[in-house]
């Protein structure tokens, strides 16, 4: 699972809101730049950052200083607050931002979102969907719209979409732990990359979404109010381990000379979903790539056209989590449960198995 440590700047400065609301603010530091390096020498792989005056006025406010965060720090960073404009995403591209995330827009014009993936690339683009009581809320969290967070999602999705940001407004910034069920939801349905965001509270809050199998989470006020050590849920939840795991991996009943191999020293690993038990691809491993597996906790494989060792995700970001090893009766085909992180085929599909031969209706 991968964690989005927040930065949301208002006048400059480092700020979190409760529930929204502007006139809840609780200012944490009057140099962001120096919450972001924190946030990269606790080990962050990715920084948020909101521009909230942005959000309200509907332009980029705090130019500056997102540019100084994105300068000071050498991991990506996503920002959202007052994009409405393909202009406006050029712009905060240019200050250093990796990806912009789009909320207001979304709702507004959907083919502003195809557009904008279409100049920039899906990569670099994001979509916001913020909700209250189930529908999505729009500038700055202002007004609701009569769209639900599934439908928008899904209809993102049809355009290309690969990330969204989940917010449930009624839990940001209370420390009463995220919409899990929720946000489980709009990632079964899409099979996109969802971020949950609002109310993580503790390490619990951290477990229960990465045992859903959801993409990430951003942390914001449990990080400022020493809920949350960033460093030490790195550590636990970015190497694929889980908060109840983190000790140690767990150790293997069977090792790797009581597998039945193929004549190159192979055995087939068939890669399951272990949340929706969708079939997801089919690979091979070697000792080495057995054993980095079981240390890591990454599925890692043998590519046999390639003939090196394979770390799923390496360059993709679509990383594999182990969630369980199994062998068949006859030691020769190990099945695979995992929390696939976006797409596991290289096409761009969920599952390599999206081709369909022949259906029987019986």
């Amino acid at each position: 699972m991968r964690l989005y440590p927040a930065i949301d700047v208002k006048n400059g400065q480092c700020v979190r809101l409760k529930k929204g609301l502007f006139n809840e603010v609780t200012v944490y530091s009057e140099r962001p730049y120096e919450i972001a390096k924190g946030f990269e020498e606790a080990g962050a792989q990715f920084i948020h950052t909101v521009d909230l005056d942005g959000a309200l006025k509907g332009h980029g406010v705090n130019a500056e200083t997102i540019k100084k965060i994105c300068s000071s720090v050498n991991v990506p960073v996503q920002m959202g607050g007052g994009i409405r404009t393909l202009e406006n995403i050029q712009e905060v591209l240019d200050l250093g931002v990796y990806r912009v995330i789009i909320g207001t827009k979304a709702v507004e014009n959907p083919d502003f979102i195809k557009a904008a993936i279409d100049r920039f690339g899906a990569e670099h683009i994001v979509v916001g969907v913020d909700a209250k009581d189930g529908l999505v809320a729009i500038e700055g969290w202002e007004k609701v719209s009569d769209k639900t967070a599934l439908s928008l999602a899904l209809a993102m999705k049809d355009i290309g979409v690969q990330t969204i940001v989940y917010t449930d407004i009624s839990k940001d910034g209370m420390l009463a732990g995220p919409n899990v069920e929720q946000t489980k939801i709009l990632s079964d349905k899409t099979g996109i990359d969802i971020i949950a965001s609002g109310g993580m509270s503790c390490m619990d809050d951290l477990t229960h979404i990465n045992d859903a199998g959801i993409h990430g989470a951003i942390i914001g006020k449990a990080i400022y109010e020493k809920r949350i050590d960033l460093k030490a849920a790195v550590n636990l939840f970015e190497s694929g381990a889980s908060y109840s795991k983190a000790s140690a991996m767990p150790k293997a009943d069977i090792s790797f000379k009581d597998l039945k191999l193929d004549a190159n020293g192979l055995i087939p690993v068939v890669v399951q979903d272990y949340v929706n038990g969708e079939v997801l691809m089919l690979a091979y491993m070697n000792e080495e790539a057995f054993n980095k597996t079981l240390e890591t906790g990454i599925m890692t494989y043998y590519s046999r056209s390639r003939q090196e060792l394979w770390v799923k995700g390496l360059t993709s970001g679509h990383f594999q989590y182990v969630g369980s090893l199994d062998i068949d009766c006859d030691n020769d085909t190990i099945l695979a449960k995992v929390r696939q992180v976006g797409a596991a085929c290289h096409t761009g599909n969920r599952t390599c198995f999206y081709r369909n031969i022949k259906t029987w209706n019986r």
